[in-house]
Formats: C-alpha cells, structure tokens, sequence
C-alpha cells in the first residue's frame, strides 16, 4: 500500500478554504434576514460539506467534526424541521471563527485555545428540535400525497396526474429514500448526473495557478511593453531621418542648380553623368528611408495594438472584484456593532468594480482601519441620534468606482462628524502643535492630523482606540505604498466622508515628466493638484519665505533642486511649479522644464537599495534613459521642514533620573506581575495593596510618572482613586491606567467618567500593551 504525505496538500486545503468560509460567512449574514432562503440553505451546506470533505482527506480531523456539527444543523433548518432564528447566528459564526483557526494553524488546536467540546455542546443544543418532527418520509409522501389529491379534484383532467403522484408515494422506502430501481430513484440519477455534467462543464472553464506566476508574466509584460515604448521612440527618429533626407535633398537641388548656371557647357557636359547618377542614388535614397519610415510606422502601429491587448489581458489575469473584501465587512460590522452596542446599517455599493489583486490585498487594512473608526467614533449611540433627530440607526456606506486609470473608494458615515476645535486642543495638549500654530490651522488642516502617527483625540486609551495608530496606517498604506491620495470631509453633527483614490494597477502608472538640471524626474500624477507657468512676479515673499497666491489660498514654494540637492538650470521668463497635496497639505515644487506626462513602468529599487530618500522607484524611457520616480511623502516632509513647517510631533525631551510607577493592586501575583514587568523595563516601582493606600502615598509627597491601579480593592477602589487623583490639584496631571477584569461597557464609561487616562482589561493584557499605555502617557 502507498503511503502519501498529507501533509504536502494541507496548504492547498487552506487556500480552498478560504473562499469557502468567505462564501459561509456572508451566507450566514444574509440567512440571518432571509432565513427561508432554500437556495442559500443549500449552498451553505454544500460549502460546509465540502470543507468537511476535503479537511477529512487531509487528516484535519477537528476541523472536518466541526463543519460536521454544522451541515447537520443547515440538513434540519433545509428540511423545515428546525427554524433557522436571528439568535443562532453568533454560535454559526463561533463555529466559523473556529474552522478558520484551525485552518490557519493547520488543525492543531495551540494551547487548547478553542473549546471545541464546549462548541459541539452549543452546537449540539441548537440542533435539538422541539417536538418531534414527521419523518422524511411523512414529510416527502405528504407532498406527493397532497399533489395526488389535488390531481384528483381536478378530474378527469388530472387522473393521469393523480395516479403518477400515488405512484410517488410507494417510490419511496421507511425512511423517506427512494425504492432502488423505482421511478423516482432514476429521476434523482438522472438530476444528479446532469448536476454532475454541469459542474465539470464549469470546472473546465477554469484553472488554478500561483500569483507568482502571474507577477512573473506580468513582468515579462512590462519589459515587453517598455520594448514598445523604445520601438516608438524609433519611430520618430525614423521619422526624424527622413527628413533630414529630405532636406538633403532639397539642397542637392538648389546646388545642382547653381552649379549648372555657374560652370561652363563643357564641363557641365563633364559632370552629366555623374549628376545623373547622384540624382538617382539620392532619389532611391528618399525612397527607402520613405518606405522604411513607412513600414516600420505601420508595423509599429500593429505591435502596439497587440502590446496594449497583451497588457490589457495581463493586467486583467490579476483583477478582482472589490467585492472580494467589501464582503468581509458586513460581518465585521455586526460584530463591531454588537461590541459597541450601536445599531448600524451597512450599504455596499460597486463592489463589482474590479482592481488589482496587489492593491486589493494593500487596500483591506485601510479599510478595516476607517471602518472601525467609523463605528467607534462616527456612528453615535441609538440614543444620542435619536436626541439630535436622527434614525436610531446609524448607516456606513462603503461604494467603489472606477474613474480613468484610477479606482475611488469611499466610505461615508452619518455619525457626529469630526470636530477640528477638539483636535485642534488635541494637538496642542499632545504636543503636535503649539497654541499659535493651532489658531492660524484651518478646519480641513485640522482635519487631516488624525493621519499623524500616534495622534488621536480619544478621551481614553483601551485596547481598541486610542492610540493613534489606525488613521496612521490608512496614510502610511494609501499615499505611501500605493501612491494614491486621501481626502477626508466632515461637517460635525452631519458625517464624514473617506476618500481614498489609487492606482487601478501598481504597475503602470501615469507621470509627470520634469526636469531639474540635466536630470528627469518621474511624479506620480495622482498627487499632482496643478502645474503652472508663472510669471516671476507673482512669487511673493511671507516672512522670508516664496508663496503664490491660488484662489484665496497661500501655497508654500521650495525649488526641488534644493530637496533633491542637485544643481538646476538658470530661471526663465516663466517659473515652472507642480503643485502637490498631501495630508492636508498644499506645496509648490519649482522645476526647471515640464517634459510631459505619459504613463511609466514601475520599477523597484532592488533590495540592495531599501531606501533612498526622495525616490520611490525608477522607470525606462523610450530612448533608454533610467528616470528616478519621486516619493511623494518624502518630498512633501522635507520641504515643509525647509519651509519652516513642523512635521509630527515635537521631539521628547527625555527626562534625567529614573521614572517612578504606583502600582495600587490587592491581588498579590498581580501586583508583583505588574512590579516585574516595569522593573525589567527600567522603572522604579511603589506599591499599594489598595486605592486608600496609593492616595496616601502620593498625598504625602510619593512623586510617581503614572498610577497602575485596580478596580475592586477593599478600602478604596481603582475609581474612587482615580476620582480623588483628578480632582487634586496637585495630583491632577498624574496619569491614571486601570487594569481590571471588568469589561462591560457601562464599567468602561464609568472608568471614562472618574477621568482615567486608559483602560486595560485582563482578558487581554500583555506587557507590550501595558508598557506601551504607559509610555505614551508619560513622554
């Protein structure tokens, strides 16, 4: 017997899979409104059978029991004998939760981190049915029964009907199967056969094949295309040759003149022939370069209509519809929902519009970033709308389009919008901005400090908000890996709108093509506002510094010369200017030339070039020349800090002498955790075994960075500390963290309202996320 290893096909079972949970996922959310939806009952359990199938034939026991578990429950709900209801679906989705684990660990359960015998016992209860259900076979001959009646009834017309129905009733056995050999048994084969055809006749229409066989042709595609751009180029120099055969030309005959009236008869006689036969070889001269020039115009014309076909087909192998993650998210939002206890409606809109893969699989982090921020801080409680005049249910509406070579994804919620007052205070009280530059900061400037790193105006740091860190990763990931823009619009009260609008294709895209000096530079036209030709005159100076005036707006102007620190060419009548926005900022960049715009071939630096400060990639021109593409955010960041502007956050100053925590916990071990984990991070640790204790501490003149406390300690509890803290004023700017077990919402607003500066539960408590709240609050 041969044995095969299992364990080579568990990685293509975890790639099968994946899509099927998708589909389960969805499946699940959609049956919770249309819970009689027999075609989506049936598509269920032919995705979770599947996984039981397969993730059996690769010895993934565990995962195979519990998709089990639910294609039996999915066979009742099918069979009407068990009613699929709303409060079945947090199980459905545990169950999935677990699958997907499981997957992802290759079906080891690590740690014994599921409770699967838990999970089959919840699993188990909502599959019992509350009355005894008819056999199937009742269930089925009723029907046939019921159709034989009614044929009757309608006799002598349905006689022949009527005898047929009784028939059925015998085709099938005790338990609800059909006779072997009986009429109904050959339909079912039948059915089921031409099942069977249909699916292969699908499954031949397509093939599975790894992306990096796709990224290897696209490659292969890309160097053909810049091939074509070169046989363009050609063709003008062609071109370019041609006429200078032409002008040739024109001057041989002007000199063929003048020489016939210039010499005399004899020795024009002399020169006949040879005249003669320079006319002729010049003659066939033109026409062939002509002739060249032609055909290799035309061939060119052909090859770059298949190039761009082969391009087109290409880029298209990698395209998918925006639906492959918009999908996740009405799941995530009722989750998120349910965790923040608001009432959301999520509205999908183009999810057809297809993009490529690699932008896809950039773009999900993005997303789940402003989706979450939507829900924690957009979308109001039911009863703060309902107060403002508002549905009680907040709506995120998240729609995609496509326009020209780039893809538009908004996200748009009606929640209390962003107020620029409260981050203007933000930024000041955090040390981003000071108390001048936060007044001459307008509303949309203001608006776009949320992208800073580590910025956020959250009154409460927990392990979900509040660390500046998501709206961060949304600039980091749509500007400067995918070379898009970010516009964010809001009205406080009426919603904010996210605008993230990238490539169609990280591989092409469209340039502006400027010179500096005897360089040419490549800038993404995606961040391009507007180019300008100026007069010199119309630079004005604003203490010290160039600005132009552009619709009642000062925009800042540095010489990219300068940024790049290469030389530039002397200036001319007209002053050549790209502006560009980033993050809520306009800068005008001075160049020598605009080139020309065209669309370039993305190139990587190569991994012995990481990073190189100004420049993202390079390209390949028609004629062969290696153009630098700028780096948008490196650029911007440099010239405000030239131009006088600060950039993030002002520098810590770190303070000498070593720092000091109170620690106020009644719990031994977790006091002495807690003790451990900041001494092996370098603090002096006090501590307290109850909130009272802590107070006098620090009453009697402990002084400390920040208080770690508890909640429930005999005496005083972690509020009432807190509480006594912030209302002291010489205690006041003592940051408080509160390490509890208490999780509910209403223990949380509670922690909020005594003026807790974070709020850590145990459930989910690590030193990393401990020492991080800490440091945030302190530096």
């Amino acid at each position: 017997m041969v044995e095969f290893d299992r364990s080579a096909f568990i990685s293509k079972f975890q790639e099968e899979a994946q899509d099927l949970l998708q589909r389960l996922n969805e499946g699940v959310i959609t049956l919770e409104s249309t819970p009689d939806d027999r075609p989506l009952i049936d598509q269920l359990m032919r995705d979770a059978h599947t996984i039981k199938g397969s993730s059996r034939m690769v010895g993934l026991i565990e995962i195979s029991d519990v998709a089990h578990w639910l294609e039996d429950i999915m066979v009742k709900v099918r069979d009407k004998e068990l009613a699929y209801t709303p409060d079945m679906t947090d199980t459905f989705f545990e169950a999935l939760d677990a699958i997907v684990y499981l997957t992802d660990n290759a079906g080891v359960n690590v740690g014994d981190a599921l409770d699967l015998a838990g999970l089959k016992e919840r699993l188990a209860a909502l599959a019992e049915v509350p009355e005894p259900a008819e056999p199937p076979k009742t269930a089925r001959a009723k029907a046939a029964l019921a159709k034989a009646a009614k044929a009757e009834a309608a006799a002598p017309a349905g006689a022949a009907i009527a005898e047929e129905s009784a028939s059925e009733v015998d085709d099938f056995d005790a338990d609800g199967e059909p006779e072997l050999g009986s009429p109904a048994s050959s339909a079912i084969d039948a059915r089921a056969t031409q099942r069977d055809s249909e699916l292969k006749s699908k499954n031949a229409q397509t093939i599975r094949i790894r992306t990096s066989q796709v990224d290897s042709l696209l490659n292969v595609i890309s160097e053909v295309v810049i091939a074509q751009i070169k046989t363009e180029q050609r063709t003008h120099d062609v071109r370019a040759i041609q006429r200078g055969a032409n002008d040739a030309w024109q001057s041989w005959v002007r000199v063929k003149s003048a020489l016939s009236s210039a010499v005399s008869p004899e020795l024009a006689e002399a020169l006949a022939d040879d005249m003669a036969a320079l006319d002729e070889l010049l003659s066939a001269t033109r026409r062939d370069i002509a002739g060249f020039a032609k055909e290799h115009s035309d061939d060119s014309s052909r090859t770059s209509v298949v190039v761009g076909d082969l391009q087109e087909l290409g880029m298209g192998l990698r395209m998918l519809p925006a639906n492959t993650i918009f999908q996740a998210f009405p799941r995530a939002i009722r989750d998120l929902s349910k965790q923040f206890n608001k009432e959301i409606e999520l509205i999908i809109e183009g999810g057809e519009t297809e993009l490529d893969k690699k932008v896809l699989e950039e773009i999900n982090d993005p997303l789940v970033h402003i989706m979450r921020n939507a829900v924690d801080h957009g979308i109001e409680d039911p009863a703060v709308r309902v107060a403002a005049g508002k549905p009680a249910t907040g709506t995120i509406t998240m729609a995609a389009r496509q326009e020209g070579d780039r893809i538009v994804i908004e996200i748009a919620d009606d929640g209390a919008g962003i107020d620029p007052d409260r981050i203007r205070e933000a930024a000041v009280r955090k040390g981003y901005l000071t108390e001048a530059e936060a007044k001459s900061t307008s509303d949309r400037e203001a608006r776009y400090m949320i992208f800073e790193a580590g910025f956020s105006t959250a009154a409460i740091i927990t392990e979900i908000s509040g660390r500046g860190v998501g709206m961060d990763v949304v600039r980091e990931f749509v500007v400067e890996k995918l070379k898009g823009s970010l516009d964010v619009d809001s009205e406080p009260g009426r919603g904010t709108t996210f605008r993230l609008t990238i490539p169609l294709t990280l591989a092409i895209i469209r340039a502006l093509l400027l010179r500096v000096g005897t360089q040419v530079y490549a800038l993404p036209t995606g961040s391009i506002e507007e180019t300008l030709r100026i007069d010199p005159s119309d630079i004005l100076k604003v203490e010290g510094r160039e600005v132009i005036r552009r619709q009642r707006r000062t925009i800042p102007l540095v010489r990219l010369s300068e940024i790049l620190g290469v030389p530039a060419d002397p200036p001319l009548n007209k002053v050549p200017i790209a502006t560009i926005g980033y993050s809520g900022h306009r800068m005008g960049f001075i160049v020598d030339s605009f080139v020309g715009e065209q669309q370039i071939v993305i190139k990587t630096l190569g991994t012995h070039l990481a990073k190189v400060d100004n420049v993202a990639g390079v390209t390949i021109l028609g004629a062969g020349e290696v153009v630098p593409i700028l780096n948008v955010p490196d650029l911007m960041n440099n010239a405000r800090t030239r131009s006088g502007q600060r950039v993030g956050r002002v520098e810590h100053v770190e303070r000498a002498g070593s720092r000091k925590i109170l620690i106020c916990e009644d719990s031994f071990t977790t006091r002495e955790l807690e003790r451990s984990i900041f001494e092996a991070a370098g603090y002096d640790v006090e501590t307290a075994n109850d909130g009272a204790q802590g107070l006098k501490k620090l009453r009697e003149g402990l002084k400390v960075e920040a208080v770690v406390t508890d909640v429930q300690m005999p005496n005083m509890t972690g509020f009432e500390l807190t509480r006594a803290i912030k209302n002291d004023p010489l205690l006041e700017r003592i940051p408080v963290i509160i390490v509890t077990s208490l999780e509910r919402d209403e223990e949380k607003a509670e922690g909020v309202q005594a003026g807790a500066d974070a709020y850590i539960t145990k459930s989910v408590f690590n030193q990393d996320t401990l020492l991080d709240t800490v440091e945030r609050l302190i530096r």
